[in-house]
């Protein structure tokens, strides 16, 4: 468990996380019910030091693609999007 918090709507709460390789995660309410909009599992996938692509799987199961992200030197347990952050902590 862990807890999460997306922007610019401000969710955040506990939810179920799980690492993947080279830093990636994904991150998904207990239930399976949305995380974040229709949204039920986050994924950021890493794929270079410091640069991750970010999507979602909605509860239609369609994928959902945010966009590239960087993570944030203020904070590492964030990762900065166009118009989105993702953070676990």
């Amino acid at each position: 468990m862990a807890r999460y918090v997306i922007e610019p709507d401000r969710y955040e709460g506990p939810c179920v996380f799980q690492r993947g390789e080279k830093g990636s995660f994904f991150v998904s309410m207990r239930d399976q019910s949305p995380i974040y909009g229709n949204v039920s599992l986050i994924s950021v996938n890493v794929v270079e030091k410091g640069k991750a692509k970010v999507s979602g799987l909605t509860i239609f199961e369609n994928n959902s693609w945010w966009g590239s992200a960087v993570r944030s030197e203020e904070n590492p347990a964030c990762w900065q999007g166009s118009g989105f952050q993702v953070c676990a902590y």
